[in-house]
């Protein structure tokens, strides 16, 4: 089960990417909705890498991040709770 500040982040990777499977984002995308709790953020996005719900992907820019499969279901189901 994840943490609040953990669905916010996950949330955010999802409005990021568009809810694109496909769609790599550089941390900065996400991130930037978390002013002042930059830090707790990264820990959270950690934790939502090790649970398999973000993958990093290295670029010759830096690293970027996608949502995996896992990911995207939680972030649909979130959605579907919400509007109830």
């Amino acid at each position: 089960m994840l943490r609040r500040f953990e669905a916010a982040v996950l949330q955010s990777v999802c409005r990021a990417t568009k809810m694109s499977k496909a769609s790599h984002v550089p941390e900065q995308a996400f991130l930037r909705r978390f002013p002042g709790a930059e830090r707790e953020a990264r820990k959270a996005l950690k934790k939502l890498i090790g649970l398999g719900h973000v993958k990093m992907h290295p670029t010759s820019d830096g690293m970027t991040y996608d949502l995996t499969n896992e990911g995207w279901n939680l972030c649909i189901e979130m959605n579907d709770a919400a509007m109830r």
